[in-house]
């Protein structure tokens, strides 16, 4: 038996499937991949370098996000949600502005650690 390749996805309709999605999922090259929920360990080294760098950029011209915004990699195309992002004005892939193009600081909490 053999593995069945599967179909390509352009860029644009992993946005459309994203945004109408209750779920997140990863975009690289024309493929898409579920993304799984966090443990409570993750989620609170998270909170905590979010609410660190929130802190520091009060009143400061830069923004920090949660991982709920995605980041589109224009090097390689990738969409990601990376757990903390920081930028300075914030660029978007379009007028919709949930994916960044532009982080300055991207923080992932290496959750191997905690299984």
């Amino acid at each position: 038996m053999t593995a069945q390749p599967r179909p390509y996805i352009t860029e644009e309709a992993y946005l459309e499937q994203e945004r109408r999605s209750t779920t997140k999922s990863e975009y690289y090259d024309g493929q898409m991949y579920a993304m799984t929920g966090a443990k409570e360990p993750h989620n609170l080294i998270a909170s905590n370098v979010l609410a660190s760098l929130h802190r520091q950029l009060r009143r400061k011209p830069c923004r920090a996000y949660p991982s709920d915004m995605r980041v589109k990699v224009l090097r390689t195309g990738l969409h990601t949600y990376p757990d903390v992002v920081v930028c300075g004005q914030p660029e978007f892939v379009d007028e919709k502005r949930d994916a960044l193009t532009n982080p300055t600081i991207i923080a992932c909490t290496l959750s191997r650690m905690f299984t």
